[in-house]
């Protein structure tokens, strides 16, 4: 029953290939087939502008994918791959690329030929560096590393002009580049999970800044009020679990400071929790102002798994259904026997 059930999974995504190739269509969607190889077929789809491959079992991506001159998104999340495939950094125009939870240590120098790349996520492959070249993906403004061996970042992510959203969440990061201090752009900075021991001084010359996650660090160096201070223009700066926050001066300044995230004893939560209705309360009163994109954005992939970020096909079952079955005449010029 296998054998039969992984015939017609091939031939399916052939003809999959095939329709695309007649139809020209814009979009091709071969993700979730455990599929071992890609077919080289992919290649004569030329008018693809987006291919999903995630969810499969891809130990190599087809030397023909650089035929794809005008592709913008490729998924390979969730296979099997070692390397990161060399033909991608050919493929120019890619805007959006996801090669998360494959085993991939390493980026090489040519991902900087990327420089159309505005999202990008390497999260959970082992990866234990990102090469300086990272920095000539200008147009980039999501970059994900999360859940990675990285104990450094390159200075040159300081020519990210338009990063607005980074994670590396649950690194061994240590510290943060000064270059930061040149991603006028950013907007999210999540840091949780890693091995800082200070807040980040670069923190207060990022003025986009709206929340920022050190939660779960090493931190147990107190900053001065002033600092803190400094940091005001942040909608949110999550202390959580760090040394840190067992110091009663710091407690005391998150409850007047409502935009700091920390445990607080019993004794100051009410404190803290009718500042926090007072300041809500002041912000009811400022309907009137325009809220500006940057200050409406939300931690809104804080907690996600990758697999949820990066949602790819919407269809329903009735749809798949009705997908085979106008697909099967196609399907029937590959089939030779069983």
């Amino acid at each position: 029953m296998e054998t039969i059930f992984q015939f017609f999974r091939t031939n399916y995504v052939l003809a999959n290939c095939e329709n695309a190739i007649i139809k020209k269509a814009f979009t091709l969607n071969l993700s979730h087939y455990q599929i071992s190889e890609a077919p080289e077929m992919i290649g004569q789809c030329e008018s693809l502008l987006k291919l999903f491959l995630n969810q499969n079992k891809l130990t190599k991506i087809p030397s023909s994918i650089t035929n794809l001159v005008r592709l913008q998104v490729l998924t390979l999340d969730y296979n099997k791959l070692d390397e990161f495939p060399l033909a991608i950094c050919q493929m120019l125009q890619l805007k959006f690329l996801n090669v998360s939870c494959n085993d991939i240590s390493r980026l090489p120098p040519q991902v900087g030929c990327l420089t159309q790349l505005e999202a990008f996520w390497c999260n959970n492959t082992g990866l234990l560096e990102l090469p300086s070249e990272i920095g000539c993906c200008e147009r980039l403004e999501t970059l994900g590393v999360r859940g990675n061996q990285l104990k450094q970042l390159p200075p040159s992510m300081g020519s990210l002009a338009s990063l607005r959203w980074f994670t590396a969440e649950g690194c061994q990061l240590s510290e943060v580049p000064l270059s930061f201090a040149l991603l006028a752009s950013l907007v999210h900075l999540n840091l949780k999970g890693n091995r800082l021991t200070r807040i980040p001084g670069v923190l207060m010359a990022i003025q986009k800044l709206r929340f920022v996650f050190l939660n779960d660090n090493l931190i147990d160096e107190m900053p001065t009020r002033s600092q803190l201070q400094e940091l005001r223009f942040l909608d949110m700066l999550n202390l959580k679990r760090n040394p840190i926050c067992i110091h009663e001066s710091l407690q005391r300044f998150a409850v007047r400071q409502t935009n700091i995230y920390m445990e607080l004893p019993d004794h100051l939560m009410n404190e803290a929790e009718e500042n926090a209705a007072a300041f809500s309360g002041r912000d009811q009163t400022q309907d009137d102002q325009p809220e500006t994109d940057d200050t409406a954005t939300s931690d809104w992939a804080n907690s996600a798994r990758t697999s949820e970020l990066d949602t790819t096909d919407e269809s329903s079952l009735e749809d798949k259904l009705e997908e085979v079955g106008m697909m099967l005449p196609a399907m029937s010029r590959y089939i030779a026997s069983f």
